[in-house]
């Protein structure tokens, strides 16, 4: 197996990256892995810029080392540079919510026995604008905590960065709502919002089930909008978000479709968090590719 590893050094708290070496000197001696090159990402669009590079059948594989941001700009590279070469991803950022889904190990034993015995499988893309994302794309309150975390809190935090920044955060915006025009297909409406996020994967936010219906080649994403709503109700629902009961709450709307135009009413002044990563104003476009991208996960899986 001819690999591509890109490697964001200073993604979540570094502990896989301090393997990495010891997990391709394995899988070499066990000869899965025949050809490697990594490359060492310095800062932004740095992993996206590496994957343009890359021709047609030059490797077997891009493995990604980092979080979902990481990810994000790898899957953006393959699918901008229209090369066909499957994706994997070792979780060694703070959240991992797209490798969580996928039920990715995060310890050596763990991927070494996933690339041992693992399989590709084809997996939706989305995109927004002219952006791709393959996990999640939010907007509203909330939505920028992960761009405020400095990647230093992150490093010593993990998760818990996310949190501090959104405890600073809540009393600001937890009542602050936005008014937006949602189209597809199937329905227009408008409504008062305090974050909505359109998902490939059931998982965002480190949280496993906020689109509990929600699957990877269905073709489809979902849609989460959680309306606006007193601060007593709005907490009991971000405590179902925990066992996915959310999506029955009258406060919360939850669809599936393949398109989505989303425009804000008022001048708000809100983008769109992709992955982790700052998306860009609305309005937004949302599309999706079925079957677009070649995934490798751990052979017992989706």
């Amino acid at each position: 197996m001819k690999v591509k590893i890109i490697n964001n050094p200073s993604a979540g708290r570094t502990t896989l990256q301090k393997y990495l070496e010891v997990i391709v000197g394995r899988l070499v001696l066990q000869g899965i892995f025949t050809t490697v090159d990594k490359f060492d990402t310095k800062g932004k669009n740095d992993a996206f810029d590496e994957v343009m590079k890359i021709k047609e059948n030059q490797y077997d594989i891009i493995v990604a080392v980092g979080g979902d941001g990481t990810l994000n700009e790898v899957v953006n590279g393959v699918m901008k540079s229209g090369i066909n070469t499957p994706v994997t991803v070792l979780p060694a950022g703070t959240v991992n919510d797209f490798a969580n889904h996928l039920n990715i190990p995060y310890e050596i034993d763990g991927i070494c026995k996933m690339f041992g015995n693992g399989k590709f499988v084809d997996v939706d893309v989305c995109k927004v604008n002219e952006n791709y994302f393959i996990n999640v794309a939010a907007a509203g309150i909330m939505t920028d905590v992960p761009l405020k975390a400095t990647v230093a809190s992150k490093t010593v935090l993990g998760k818990f960065a996310y949190y501090a920044e959104g405890i600073k955060e809540i009393p600001k915006k937890l009542l602050k709502s936005v008014k937006y025009r949602f189209e597809s297909d199937d329905e227009t409406f408008e409504e008062d919002v305090l974050i909505f996020a359109v998902l490939n994967s059931t998982s965002a936010g480190g949280f496993k089930k906020f689109a509990p219906c929600a699957g990877l080649d269905d073709g489809k994403f979902d849609v989460c909008i959680f309306k606006r709503s007193d601060i007593f109700d709005t907490a009991a629902i971000f405590l179902k978000i925990l066992r996915g009961e959310h999506i029955n709450n009258s406060n919360v709307r939850y669809f599936q479709t393949d398109n989505l135009s989303v425009t804000c009413l008022q001048d708000c002044g809100i983008g769109i968090d992709i992955d982790g990563e700052d998306g860009g104003p609305l309005p937004a476009k949302f599309e999706i590719f079925p079957s677009a991208l070649k995934f490798f996960i751990p052979e017992k899986n989706i």
